[in-house]
């Protein structure tokens, strides 16, 4: 098993994601929210620093001045 870490402004950005990877919706964990993109990629990047098996998978290209920015996390058999 992989976890793989992503973050993200817009739900819409992960859900998409999560049907192109077909990963198990049900393993999604959400975390935030974070204030800005550096600091979910502080978490981000923690994270995968902490867990072996894992990937950072998702990161938006552009950003929204008025989203905030979370965290998910998912389990790839």
């Amino acid at each position: 098993m992989r976890i793989v870490i992503g973050i993200f402004q817009d739900k819409e950005d992960v859900t998409r994601f999560n049907r192109r990877r077909m990963l198990d919706f049900t393993s999604l964990t959400e975390v935030g929210p974070f204030f800005s993109k550096d600091q979910a990629m502080l978490w981000m990047k923690e994270l995968r620093s902490r867990i072996d098996n894992s990937e950072i998978a998702f990161i938006p290209d552009q950003s929204r001045k008025n989203l905030k920015w979370y965290g998910f996390t998912f389990e790839e058999q």
